[in-house]
């Protein structure tokens, strides 16, 4: 073989040598090689992406940052202009994850990789409330008024689901779930459906709309949110398991629900509670609370068995 055929192969030896590894990384090693994190948020759903001045707070927005602080990187937000949005835009490399309060659904399994589920929510509902005779608890309850209009945020399980149980007519589509409620209150449509969590947020930070809306919010599906990736990369998957793992288990994703639905720093009218609190001060109040319920339990249990003494 001659010197310049030796050459050749030399040269071919050191760019696959110096390529390969650059195809073979993962998503982490590409993310932290590009020094930034870009997630996807869901635009107008407080209290999991709001902007406050020119601040992106929320739990998810929160969640991310933490996930950025993990991997060392910086943090960049991107916000689809409608939620059918998110998943192409990911495919599309727009972003690295989607962390929207996105529902895990077979159909979207099929395009993106889902973790473990961080929050469990159901279909809730407000509604204007003349309408709703006075049992009225639940968002099948809807279903028993005659001539609703219903809003609805585009592109979401919530249109798929009201779809398959409301009149096509009734159905107005709206770009965010804030849009929807703002339909009842323009008049546009009798009430709008959404996620436990937006409703319950919702009801709690606007007091003033009580004698108005009623939200519905008494249990009828189970549906859990994930972070979705490009599919494809299981080391990513499953380091990202273990961040939910982790969130779940030393209190951290309890705190951020008891800072966003029970602080509320970001409601309109007054919190129920202005209390700054630390994430240790948390758990030990956790720790103590979660006690107190256990010794009560071990009362109510022993009821009928050893109260009489002698």
């Amino acid at each position: 073989m001659g010197l310049g055929r030796w050459r050749w192969l030399l040269v071919v030896g050191l760019v696959f040598v110096i390529w390969v590894p650059v195809l073979w990384a993962g998503e982490i090693e590409r993310i932290q090689a590009r020094g930034e994190l870009v997630v996807s948020l869901n635009k107008g759903y407080p209290p999991f992406a709001m902007m406050e001045k020119d601040r992106v707070i929320g739990l998810d927005a929160d969640l991310a940052r933490l996930l950025a602080e993990y991997l060392g990187v910086n943090l960049r937000f991107i916000w689809p202009e409608s939620y059918d949005q998110q998943i192409p835009r990911l495919l599309a490399g727009d972003s690295d994850i989607i962390m929207a309060a996105m529902t895990r659904t077979v159909t979207r399994g099929l395009q993106v990789s889902f973790t473990a589920p961080y929050f469990e929510v159901s279909q809730a509902a407000l509604v204007r409330r003349e309408l709703l005779p006075s049992d009225a608890d639940s968002y099948f309850d809807l279903l028993g008024i005659e001539g609703l209009r219903l809003g609805v945020k585009a592109g979401t399980t919530h249109e798929e689901f009201a779809r398959e149980l409301f009149d096509q007519k009734a159905i107005r589509l709206y770009p965010t779930a804030e849009a929807a409620v703002a339909g009842i209150l323009e008049g546009e449509v009798d009430a709008m459906v959404a996620d436990s969590p937006f409703v319950q947020r919702w009801r709690s930070t606007h007091r003033q709309y009580y004698t108005q809306m009623a939200a519905m919010l008494a249990p009828v599906t189970r549906e859990f949110y994930a972070f979705a990736i490009r599919p494809g990369d299981p080391e990513f998957l499953n380091w990202l398991n273990l961040f939910v793992d982790q969130i779940q288990a030393d209190g951290t994703l309890d705190l951020l629900k008891y800072t966003y639905f029970e602080q509320m720093p970001f409601a309109s009218g007054p919190a129920i509670s202005k209390e700054r609190m630390s994430r240790a001060r948390f758990l030990q109040n956790r720790f103590v609370a979660n006690r107190k319920a256990r010794i009560e339990q071990l009362r109510q249990a022993s009821r009928g068995r050893g109260d009489n003494y002698e």
